[in-house]
């Protein structure tokens, strides 16, 4: 009874701040957006379904290298998903992903980014991100690093479906391609990892319309079946005070743990001056022992833990709609 009273002590506590964390936000409105509490029940998102959907990317395309069979087949896969789907626009871009020397790999490989975009009423828009392509691995299929996250995006499109214009900023769905580094050299940010992302930021800034961008959320590792999402110290803080406050509403205070410097898609984006926020779980496994291994099976994620983050990016829209929109 006594340890029950304090959960409620501390939740009431932590609900009257929600208002003063968001308000005090760097790069956002100076307007607080509160957030209440939320009934986790009316956040529609079909983990069920989710997870039927990694089951058939692990299963029936497996890994998904970049320049590989298995990426075209992923690309299909998710075309022929979102073009079943009301008001979503299915796009590609190629781009050019050159090994470094002394990977395996090696010459020019043509790599794919992969996007789904839903207008909204206002200008502007928020991206949600993730990367389809697999570590390069004989039989890694990761269902965690890229499968949870890439299936998350594509059930975020089926609930925001729609015949008018969405409420707010439109939203940009985008599967990065080339985000894994060429074995067996190590990730740099520069020439040997986020081939996709790196291309399209300074593409887009080139073309004058990174601007249009007024917050990117990417989600990697999001299907750990023990999830604990990392709080990335290079995120936007704005971001992290909304989707932490999100989680203490829907009542799942413990998803954020720890924190560290994360790198992935988001870094050059970030660099550019979008605001970004890095959704992941980097402790996959026993210190992080499942990560890039062929442990990063089916059987290590849960649809629970893809429903979680569902309902926390869901819920998060909103708020994140008001505080980055445009005058």
């Amino acid at each position: 009874m006594i340890s029950s009273i304090m959960r409620m002590f501390r939740h009431l506590i932590l609900y009257s701040f929600l208002g003063i964390f968001l308000s005090t936000s760097n790069g956002c409105k100076n307007e607080s957006h509160k957030i209440q509490a939320i009934d986790p029940t009316t956040i529609v998102f079909n983990e069920t379904r989710a997870f039927d959907d990694l089951k058939f990317l692990c299963e029936e395309i497996g890994p998904r290298r970049i320049g590989t069979e298995g990426a075209k087949k992923t690309r299909d896969w998710i075309k022929k998903n979102i073009e079943e789907l009301k008001g979503w626009k299915f796009s590609t871009e190629d781009f050019e992903a050159t090994p470094p020397s002394g990977a395996k790999r090696r010459g020019t490989i043509i790599g794919t980014n992969v996007f789904a975009k839903r207008m909204g009423k206002e200008k502007g828009e928020i991206w949600i991100c993730s990367h389809y392509d697999t570590y390069d691995k004989p039989g890694f299929v990761g269902a965690n690093d890229s499968g949870s996250s890439s299936v998350i995006l594509l059930e975020l499109a089926r609930q925001l479906q729609g015949e008018s214009p969405l409420e707010g900023m439109s939203i940009t769905l985008c599967w990065f391609d080339g985000e894994e580094p060429f074995p067996p050299l190590p990730w740099d940010d520069d020439n040997n990892s986020t081939f996709g992302s790196r291309h399209l930021a300074y593409k887009k800034k080139e073309e004058g319309s990174l601007k249009d961008i007024r917050a990117f959320i990417l989600l990697d590792m999001v299907g750990d079946k023990k999830l604990g999402v990392v709080k990335d110290s290079t995120s936007s803080q704005s971001l992290k005070d909304i989707f932490e406050a999100t989680a203490i509403a829907l009542g799942d205070s413990n998803l954020f743990v720890g924190q560290k410097a994360i790198k992935d898609d988001h870094i050059h984006f970030r660099d550019l001056g979008i605001p970004t926020i890095d959704i992941i779980d980097f402790n996959y496994g026993p210190r992080n022992s499942y990560w890039h291994t062929n442990k990063d099976i089916l059987e290590n994620t849960s649809a629970e833990s893809l429903g979680r983050i569902g309902r926390l990016v869901m819920a998060a829209l909103p708020t994140v709609n008001k505080k980055f929109k445009l005058n």
